[in-house]
């Protein structure tokens, strides 16, 4: 099962430029060397877009991509260096080369294996890192308040295996210059698949009279400091550099002190780009969903139905059905991208039914209605 991490930086990325390719030592074979050359190359490109599929990927989908590698390596390798060759007995070519395959995030292969969905990540246990670092125009806040508000909706929605990015927050003061293979050196170094890179900052606005009607003479200052901030973040694929998401959310903070005015402004923004990512990452692997089975013991099929109806508004969650009931057992089938604790935590905070997690399983799990 694959780990989903988002580390979402401070500072807006700037994407550098450097050249991405995976290297692989691979033979071919053909009635010329030309023809086992080309024979190496197709080869090489399928062993690196295999290494990016996802274990549990639709067979029928990668062999779509396989069979478009084997009709023309064009577009997909940047260089092949052939360091041994001969004739067999047979007289058959053989060659042995390192093929370069170009793995940049708008590649034809990094586009055709998120064409077929053959790259995509397993939600299931997602686990996210969330840092974002922020500047008030005058100074660095220390507690970001605009990442704690991105976490909390990703926990909202689900995501509970949160890491704890506090001892690496200051590790990484100027993402803005990390190119992309040093993003996903990042990433790995976390285990992460989804990886978030932005900025947070804020700026004092001045006492909220000014924003109050205008009367006839002029108000006197209040004594409440307003704030306005901004944060804007991108959203990547980490195994191949696609953007999935990118977007600013804006937000409105005051009170008695400018410090805090900024991190009600602060977190205002981090909420609406909090809601913004979980829709993204929600809809990009809507495909991804799987079987799920929930098993509802219950004293009446009214108390099921109602279990049943929450579920249908659960982020994540589509296509509830209501199977079958049987001595006090009501069957629930439904598609999923995450796990049975999370999809529980999240039943539990939308309703105020008691209930208890009975069991759970990979892809099941027995809730009781006390």
């Amino acid at each position: 099962m694959r780990k989903v991490v988002g580390a979402i930086l401070a500072c807006l990325l700037l994407a550098g430029t450097t050249s991405m390719a995976q290297e692989v030592t691979v033979n071919g074979y053909g009635t010329t060397q030309n023809e086992a050359e080309r024979d190496a190359m197709r080869n090489g490109v399928e062993q690196v877009a295999g290494s990016l599929v996802n274990s549990e990927t639709d067979t029928h989908n990668f062999e779509l991509v396989r069979d478009e590698i084997h009709t023309t390596t064009e577009g997909y390798v940047k260089n092949c260096r052939v360091i041994n060759s001969f004739q067999n007995a047979d007289g058959m070519y053989q060659v042995t080369a390192v093929v370069d395959v170009d793995t940049q995030p708008d590649s034809k292969l990094m586009s055709k294996l998120m064409q077929h969905k053959v790259a995509d990540v397993n939600m299931r246990d997602a686990k996210i890192a969330v840092m974002i670092p922020e500047m008030h125009l005058r100074y660095r806040i220390p507690d970001p308040a605009g990442e704690t508000a991105v976490v909390k909706k990703f926990l909202e929605a689900g995501f509970q295996n949160m890491i704890d990015m506090s001892n690496r927050r200051y590790n990484y003061n100027q993402p803005q210059y990390m190119n992309q293979e040093q993003l996903r050196d990042l990433a790995q170094s976390m285990q992460a698949d989804i990886l978030v890179v932005g900025e947070a900052f804020s700026e004092g606005a001045g006492d909220v009279a000014q924003f109050l009607p205008k009367q006839r003479y002029r108000r006197p200052n209040t004594g409440i400091v307003s704030c306005r901030a901004r944060v804007e973040a991108k959203m990547y694929i980490a195994r191949t550099g696609q953007i999935i998401a990118a977007d600013g959310a804006y937000g409105s903070g005051a009170d008695i002190t400018e410090s805090i005015a900024s991190k009600k402004a602060l977190a205002q923004a981090g909420a609406k780009m909090g809601n913004y990512l979980v829709g993204q990452l929600m809809n990009n692997y809507s495909g991804n969903r799987q079987a799920f089975e929930v098993v509802v013991i219950a004293n009446s099929v009214n108390d099921i139905n109602r279990v049943k109806n929450v579920l249908g508004t659960l982020p994540g969650v589509n296509g509830v059905n209501f199977n079958n009931y049987a001595n006090g057992r009501g069957v629930l089938s439904i598609k999923y991208t995450g796990s049975a604790p999370n999809l529980f935590e999240l039943l539990q905070r939308n309703t105020d039914m008691d209930l208890d997690l009975e069991s759970s399983s990979f892809n099941a799990m027995t809730v009781r209605v006390r």
